[in-house]
């Protein structure tokens, strides 16, 4: 008996016992299932991230008061740390040969005005031009703040497309008024698009002259500013231990004691993303993992029934020539359909599963390639591990004994 013959056999057997052989086969469903679900929404939400670190730039570190990454409630130990200052900024660019660029930002949210029509809780960036040279966020039409801007505390201002989208919906923006905090600003220029990141759009947003924005929000040069460095290419690391030793000298940090200031960089986020999604995924394995274990059991279970079932046309089979190996190949090619058909099941719903939760979430969802046939390679290597003692136990059943069997 070939193969193709054995197939045949296996899926006329199948027919035969359809509910026995779907409930035989949900725990490879499950399995598969979780484990594609896991695989699509990691896959699709890598290609997002990645997307969004690349846009602060993976080379880029940024001076400020906070680390990114805190442990639950410890924004209270980092809150009476002195504040980074726009004096830090320039003896950073001062003694740190490695830094190529450096820009300083600050941020507050504002209610954004043109005409009759209200823009809520709009993030304002005050910043230096240096910082379009390192985020590479260029301006779609008109330009961007310049050196001179900063210097005149130019009253003037760079929009994204969801500030265009709520204000001028019908008309062009470039040379329009707009009023934050009360104040007239002049639209010289509009952002290209960057989308969002979990619900977040980098679309909403006003820049601004960060010398603007300290006179506007009344806030001093001493107060806490954001400073974000550019180094050298292949400097990084030296950059980092420079701005470290500048930092350290200038805020009077004895030796020994920790950085009273955090450099933080996409990497650390990259970093703290991986070691979560990867806990993820591990988590997701093990459940697969066990429904997997459940399926192969239930597919052993159900085959040494069938061959119990069987024994006399077993029997049949062995008295007009039936070899070994070929009662062998038809159980076990039998328990791998079983389980395979358990495991093509298991990757429709898998990505079915994925796909309604990025429509509900608007997490996206993609299904790697490698994926799939991991999901066709798990559910076959279960069939044969699992299908393999009743196939065996059928393929030696005593001719003579198995014709006598009721």
């Amino acid at each position: 008996m070939n193969f193709l013959e054995s197939f045949n056999t296996a899926f006329v057997a199948i027919r035969a016992h359809k509910l026995r052989s779907f409930l035989t086969t949900l725990g490879i469903l499950i399995g598969v299932m979780t484990v594609i679900g896991v695989i699509s929404l990691i896959s699709g939400l890598n290609k997002v991230v990645k997307t969004t670190f690349s846009s602060i730039g993976t080379d880029v570190l940024y001076i400020q008061k906070y680390p990114w990454i805190q442990e639950s409630g410890d924004w209270w130990k980092y809150r009476g740390r002195k504040d980074i200052t726009m004096d830090d900024a320039d003896a950073i660019m001062r003694l740190c040969p490695s830094v190529q660029t450096l820009a300083t930002f600050l941020d507050r949210r504002s209610n954004i005005k043109y005409k009759k029509k209200t823009s809520r809780m709009v993030p304002v960036h005050g910043t230096t031009p240096e910082e379009q040279k390192i985020t590479e966020h260029f301006v779609e039409r008109g330009r961007y703040i310049t050196d001179l801007d900063v210097e005149r505390k130019q009253m003037v201002c760079v929009i994204g497309i969801d500030v265009i989208e709520a204000l001028f919906p019908v008309e062009d923006p470039i040379e329009k008024e707009i009023r934050i905090e009360g104040n007239r600003f002049f639209v010289v220029g509009i952002l290209e698009e960057k989308g969002s990141f979990f619900g977040e759009s980098f679309d909403n947003t006003v820049v601004i002259p960060i010398s603007v924005f300290q006179k506007v929000y009344g806030i001093r040069r001493s107060v806490d500013v954001d400073i974000m460095v550019q180094p050298k290419e292949g400097e990084k690391e030296q950059a980092i231990e420079e701005v470290r030793n500048v930092l350290r000298r200038r805020r009077g940090v004895p030796p020994g004691k920790p950085d009273d200031f955090a450099i933080n960089s996409a990497d650390a986020l990259m970093q703290a993303y991986n070691k979560f999604t990867g806990a993820a995924f591990l988590v997701m394995f093990g459940i697969a993992s066990l429904s997997l274990l459940v399926g192969g059991i239930g597919i052993m279970n159900i085959m040494l029934v069938s061959v119990t079932e069987r024994t006399r046309e077993i029997g049949i089979r062995k008295a007009v020539g039936a070899r070994y190996r070929d009662i062998l190949l038809q159980f076990l090619v039998e328990a791998v359909t079983v389980s395979g058909i358990g495991g093509a099941l298991g990757i429709l719903l898998g990505f079915s599963l994925a796909k309604l939760v990025s429509i509900v979430s608007n997490l996206p969802a993609t299904v790697p390639f490698w994926s799939i046939l991991l999901g066709f390679g798990f559910s076959s290597v279960v069939g044969i591990f699992f299908g393999l003692y009743p196939a065996t136990k059928a393929a030696r059943l005593d001719p003579v004994e198995a014709l006598r069997y009721e």
